[in-house]
């Protein structure tokens, strides 16, 4: 496989080349046994593929993540930060990315720190990556602190990318067989009445609704099929507002068994982002202050209500548990926590558990859900198959 890999050569300039290899390790390592330092490395075809979508779609989203890492990589290699972002803007392809590290270098020229360039495209970069960043400032841990996010931007990807892959086949079966459906109901089950309208035969009452279905959906399929349009596009644009989407998340996680563990994916991601910016420096309410826009509506409004007391020198582990915010296990772990001093892997630890939590969900719900989906629309299909014939063998008995 191909890897493009972002390097210094022997001059100590920064280049972009293309290496075969197994694996992402095995290129990395042909690439520093020619004497070059690797920054960032990617597939060939992910980032063609990328390259490809973000010229489809007129331009894609600024990449956070490998902004952090590979700024980091540059700052641990002895380049000011000014340097490092003028780097990365010189090998930027795309013009709205470039614009971002302009944007950054100009505030810095202003005098400005990094956090507040930072600050200033809120758009762009999410107050977490700020927030470490002001936090490194006053410690001198830049480069470790841009690890810190990229490593945690990672994992939480990762954990979205399962969630996400789980659900592509019941999607797409459902797709299929809804296509196969409105086909059968739209061109074959009208040739069907056309056929046995003249038989004289009257046909059972099932058959009956399922011809009536078939002529409705024949005679209006522009109409229906414009209709689909308008919802499928209408859909896809209210989901671009946030009081839709939070709609939708809280109906996600009122759906019986699936809206729990939807909601310990997303404590997880509180979690696992409260630990990182513990370990960054930054103190411990503020921290889950900066996290809160990860949890549901509901779990926000009862960590506004746990902070609080934490704030008016209660325990976290105890406002957490009285406030629905941990589970046993949960309030266990933030009791040695506050005993030892250790917040930052014990919330991580926390995260790591109610991922793997999910992530047994997720394989157990794949299990059940992939048949049952399949016997639903074998049902139906059959359903509307053995509906059609009916009358026929019906006819048949009688000729007989």
């Amino acid at each position: 496989m191909k890897y493009s890999l972002r390097v210094f050569d022997a001059a100590g300039l920064v280049q972009t080349i293309s290496l075969e290899g197994d694996t992402s390790d095995g290129a990395a390592s042909i690439a520093r046994s020619r004497g070059l330092r690797v920054i960032s490395i990617r597939a060939d075809g992910v980032a063609r593929r990328r390259l490809a979508q973000s010229t489809a779609l007129g331009g894609a989203r600024f990449n956070v993540e490998l902004f952090a890492r590979e700024l980091a990589a540059l700052i641990d290699a002895g380049v000011s930060v000014i340097d490092a972002l003028r780097t990365l803007g010189s090998n930027e392809r795309r013009e709205a990315s470039a614009q971002v590290y302009r944007d950054l270098l100009r505030r810095l020229e202003e005098g400005h720190s990094l956090s507040a360039a930072l600050n200033f495209a809120d758009d762009v970069f999410p107050p977490v990556l700020v927030a470490c960043v002001k936090a490194s400032e006053q410690t001198g841990g830049l480069a470790e602190s841009l690890k810190r996010y990229s490593r945690n931007s990672a994992t939480l990807q990762a954990l979205r990318a399962r969630v996400i892959s789980a659900s592509v086949y019941p999607a797409v079966l459902l797709a299929v067989g809804s296509v196969v459906v409105l086909f059968l109901l739209a061109f074959v089950v009208p040739r069907f009445a056309g056929l046995l309208e003249h038989s004289g035969h009257e046909l059972p009452l099932l058959s009956q609704w399922l011809m009536a279905w078939g002529s409705l959906v024949h005679a209006h399929g522009a109409e229906l099929a414009a209709a689909l349009a308008i919802v499928v596009l209408g859909s896809l644009v209210a989901l671009r507002r946030a009081s839709v989407r939070n709609w939708a998340a809280d109906r996600v996680l009122a759906l019986p068994g699936i809206g729990e563990y939807f909601r310990i994916y997303r404590q997880a991601q509180f979690f696992r982002t409260a630990a990182m910016l513990v370990d960054g420096g930054i103190p411990v309410v503020q921290a889950f202050d900066l996290a809160q826009a990860l949890v549901s509506r509901a779990d926000r409004a009862a960590l506004v209500l746990a902070l609080e007391r934490v704030r008016n020198g209660g325990r976290i582990s105890e406002a957490f548990l009285d406030c629905g915010l941990a589970s046993p296990i949960t309030f266990r772990l933030l009791t040695v926590a506050e005993k030892t001093g250790g917040l930052g892997p014990v919330l991580d630890k926390v995260a790591s558990f109610q991922e793997a939590h999910v992530s047994r969900a997720i394989d157990l719900i794949s299990r059940l859900i992939e048949p049952a989906m399949m016997i639903v629309i074998g049902v139906v299909i059959g359903g509307i198959v053995v509906l059609m014939y009916m009358p026929i063998f019906q006819l048949a008995s009688s000729i007989e």
